[in-house]
């Protein structure tokens, strides 16, 4: 297999992968994510020299032995492969080889020393060893540039730095430092070429790189570094089971002789069973054994043993063993809210005074707005239509479908005891930000509000730079639309005229469509790095727009919008950049009046085809997840959609329901820690749960903020950390607890709301 890594990023690809905020960089050492510009690769050298760079970057992944070169390709021999740039604050360069020397033709330095930075990853930094980092430089201009050997991630602080004022012709630098921190298997090495402290521009200019090479010296002091592998041979929902749900294992162990047993919190055996298997766990590269006690119903608390002595974290079972955590993956979003001041008695530490409550300059304009309010998205503290539209659905959804989970008022919000469900409260928070998303005089919504880069992970109150709203799209307004029609039909008898203006605004954004159905979809301006939320075609939004408003108004424009789609095909998808299966849902429960026979026939049909491909996907899993091949970024999103499918399918003729059922519940059990890596995927929960999520403020207290689901595993290695780490993971495994991996380890809104509402449907059905 080849391994040498190759840093090619399509960023829209990457962006759909996830359908998260992800974030950039940070000053102290930038270039941190998904939307950083990175240069692609060229690859025109040979299948030989390809060979060769396979060898030379095994050999420095194996251990990086003394007198070897850990930066593979550091004489520019086989193009830029394995060489990134980050650009920020206004820089802007061209990035390429010429007779095997790398060329950093730049154009715009930018506003800071990191506005320009040519960067590569891949290599580690052992405790205790003595390095040799050296490189040859030239330049057509006299400047200062900054060298670093730097923590990718967090604060971004450098091992090794240094600020070198080169001239033009060619020079050889090299330095030798020793590594007294910690062991960091994924660290940085940058070149520093924006606009350095003292200087206020710079003009353009040429730098030319040649010979980069980092050398371990001297090992006999290297502190080698214990990994502690926390992880179970048996693994299972950590959090623990209904009385009558189903309840499963997945064991991994050796030498065993086909048995489990389950002890309780003395040791005592209380139930027994033999196992199935072995079956192919592919995505993992497994063979595992299963084992179902689904008929021991007695609550406590357990564990689940085999014959060599293996045995799984603690669980429950019980009528509340769910309770807490449906009310605190609630709460993320409470503690995620932006613009007021969140309280401790709710947030503990993770509470803030108001945050991000300035005007907001609209971009290409010098017009500014007040754009206060809704929820910080993800591990950053940006705001997005698209991923609030989801999000809010999806509470909608669970408010509807579970009424006695949810038609609540004493989860424990600031609104709780004003009358109105809390569901329908946090919903609405992040309503009335998106209401002043819309522009007033076009009924269009803008895509998105944040600062121009990512900021440092602080907390949200020390994120000060310009707000800037981005410009209006599509996705943007079709979602809009959607949602403020569904909340006009909810609010209606408890907040009229916020009802009222809902459907005036939904009205406003869907005539905004018809008139603009050839817009481009939403492109990041040069400027603006933070996450982009790029989808392609707008045609699921506005269909899921028109069957709400249609359900609403009962008016033909709508009706036959929708219509015309269904007769070409089905659309499907719950997430941010897949509408469709909301706008199904809506067409389901109108009014029978209002159905074409026919059409929901084809939808129940085209349904139940989907949910069948993931209960197969199930069945024949080793782990029993329905994610077949499908380890994306995010892929705990898909997890919860491929079960929210099966639940839909119940609805079709000829439909297993026990089946979907039973392959619903396996879904949360795999979140809860049913899967390969053994983490429950939800913080604060579980024997072994994220401690570093790629989150500001977690990073910002040093501990986790409890209930969040993190994404999960993401088989596209889309992280320097996961492609230095784990390069040779199966997809299923392709998962690490460090706030590194934004590609595995973030979080966001629109994860923890399709979590509630599998949650409460499982909570629901048993």
């Amino acid at each position: 297999m080849k391994r040498t890594i190759t840093w090619i990023l399509v960023l829209a690809m990457v962006l759909a992968f996830s359908g998260c905020g992800m974030d950039a960089a940070e000053p102290a050492a930038p270039a941190e994510e998904k939307t950083e510009t990175v240069q692609e690769a060229t690859d025109t050298d040979s299948g030989e020299a390809d060979a060769e760079a396979d060898e030379e970057q095994e050999t420095a992944e194996e251990g990086s032995g003394v007198g070897v070169n850990m930066v593979v390709n550091g004489d520019f021999s086989n193009g830029i492969e394995n060489w990134g740039t980050y650009l920020n604050h206004g820089g802007s360069c061209d990035f390429r080889e010429e007779n095997e020397q790398a060329i950093v033709d730049i154009d715009k330095a930018g506003a800071t020393d990191y506005g320009v930075q040519i960067f590569y990853d891949g290599f580690k930094l052992d405790q205790g060893g003595v390095y040799e980092f050296s490189f040859d430089i030239d330049t057509t201009l006299e400047r200062d540039v900054e060298v670093r050997l730097q923590l990718n991630g967090g604060d971004y602080h450098a091992y090794f730095g240094q600020i070198l004022t080169v001239k033009p012709g060619m020079e050889h630098y090299s330095f030798e430092f020793t590594m007294e921190e910690e062991t960091d298997v994924a660290p940085r090495l940058c070149f520093n070429f924006g606009t350095p402290a003292s200087v206020t521009a710079l003009d353009p200019h040429v730098i030319t790189l040649d010979n980069v090479a980092v050398i371990l010296l001297d090992d006999s002091h290297v502190i080698k570094s214990e990994v502690v592998d926390l992880s179970k041979n048996v693994n299972l929902d950590q959090v623990g089971f209904l009385p009558d749900a189903r309840k499963t294992a997945v064991i991994r162990s050796e030498g065993i002789d086909g048995t489990f047993t389950v002890k309780d919190t003395s040791g005592k055996e209380v139930y027994s069973g033999k196992l199935t298997g072995p079956v192919d766990a592919v995505n993992a590269d497994e063979k595992v054994y299963r084992a179902d006690f689904s008929d021991f119903k007695t609550p406590g608390e357990y564990t689940v043993c085999v014959s060599n002595g293996d045995e799984s974290y603690p669980f429950k079972i019980g009528e509340d063993v769910y309770d807490d955590l449906l009310k605190d993956t609630f709460l993320m979003l409470y503690r995620q809210r932006c613009g007021m001041e969140t309280e401790e008695k709710i947030a503990g530490e993770f509470a803030h005074p108001v945050c991000h409550d300035s005007e907001a300059l609209i971009y290409g304009t010098d017009t500014y707005k007040d754009v206060s309010g809704g929820w910080h998205d993800a591990g950053d503290y940006g705001r997005y239509v698209v991923a609030g539209a989801t999000t809010v659905e999806d509470l909608f959804l669970a408010y509807e479908d579970f009424p006695t989970l949810w038609d609540r008022d004493d989860i424990g919000i600031p609104e709780s005891g004003n009358g109105i469900p809390d569901i329908l409260d946090e919903a609405a928070y992040e309503l009335k930000w998106m209401l002043k998303m819309q522009d007033e005089k076009t009924g269009g919504v803008y895509h998105k509000v944040t600062c121009r880069e990512f900021p440092e992970f602080v907390m949200p109150q020390e994120e000060t730079e310009e707000l800037v709203i981005a410009a209006v799209s599509n996705t943007a307004t079709g979602d809009f639309a959607a949602v403020m029609a569904k909340a006009s039909d909810l609010y209606a008898d408890i907040d009229p005229a916020f009802a009222k203006t809902a459907l005036d605004a939904a009205k406003k954004a869907y005539a905004y469509l018809e008139e603009h159905k050839s817009a481009p979809s939403y492109k990041n301006p040069e400027e603006i790095t933070t996450g982009e939320y790029p989808d392609g075609q707008y045609k699921d939004e506005m269909y899921w727009a028109a069957v709400e408003l249609y359900r609403l108004t009962g008016e033909e424009k709508y009706k036959q919008y929708a219509e015309e789609l269904l007769d070409l095909y089905i659309l499907h998808g719950f997430g941010w950049d897949k509408m469709g299966s909301y706008g199904n849902i809506a067409y389901l429960r109108m009014d029978e009046a209002k159905q074409d026979p026919a059409f929901r026939e084809k939808i129940l049909t085209d349904i139940k085809k989907k949910a069948d491909e993931y209960l197969q996907n199930a069945e024949t899993d080793g782990y029993m997840v329905a994610l077949g091949d499908n380890y994306c970024w995010g892929s705990n999103l898909s997890v919860c959609a491929y079960a929210r499918q099966m639940l839909l399918a119940r609805e079709a003729p000829g439909a297993d329901q026990d089946a979907y059922e039973q392959a619903a519940y396996d879904q949360l059990s795999y979140i809860l820690g049913q899967n390969a890596t053994g983490y429950c995927f939800v913080t604060g929960y579980g024997g072994l749960s994220a401690q570093n999520p790629h989150h500001r403020p977690s990073v910002a207290v040093g501990k986790p903020m409890p209930g969040m689901v993190i994404g999960g595993p993401d088989g596209f290695g889309e992280d320097s950390y996961v492609k230095s780490v784990l390069a040779d993971e199966p997809p299923a495994k392709c998962y690490a607890d460090n706030a590194q991996s934004y590609s595995t380890n973030e979080v966001t809104i629109y994860w923890n709301s399709p979590f509630v509402y599998l949650l409460s449907a499982m909570m629901d059905t048993y």
